[in-house]
């Protein structure tokens, strides 16, 4: 059934609940068989999820562009510097729904080995940790020697 026919079937049923749910352009699926209360709790179901999908879809793209926006300032301020003969490193890293970004920027050896630091990264640094462990390990074994 073409999208077209779909909205009229819908629309001819103002007063009853529709026998059909769009699942996309091309495609549909009849529920004319069920009864009519279950098939206005599965449209009402259906109502919710595509809410929910346009909800997140708008999130993803405000988290998108304002990504974009960071970058392209980012890159214009890398490139302003960089042509006043300075040298110039920039990083940026952030954590969005869309998943973890990443960027090195500049002219400098660190930004052309494209190479981050554990801390730019957000990976914590355990070595402290370990050196203690190792030594509170120590006092231990030569309190239990004696």
């Amino acid at each position: 059934m073409t999208e077209q026919a779909q909205e009229k079937s819908i629309m001819r049923q103002r007063g009853s609940v529709p026998t059909v749910i769009p699942c996309s352009h091309d495609i549909s699926i009849d529920i004319s068989w069920l009864p009519e209360e279950e098939r206005r709790v599965l449209l009402v179901d259906y109502t919710k999820g595509m809410l929910d999908i346009s909800k997140k879809a708008r999130e993803l793209k405000i988290d998108a562009d304002a990504l974009k926006t960071t970058l392209d300032n980012l890159s214009d301020t890398t490139q302003e510097v960089a042509r006043s003969g300075n040298a110039v490193t920039i990083t940026h890293s952030q954590t969005t729904k869309t998943g973890r970004t990443e960027v090195i920027m500049g002219n400098t050896g660190q930004a052309l080995s494209g190479k981050l630091t554990k801390s730019q990264t957000g990976e914590k640094d355990w070595t402290p940790y370990y050196i203690f462990a190792g030594i509170l390990a120590l006092i231990i074994i030569a309190a239990l020697m004696r």
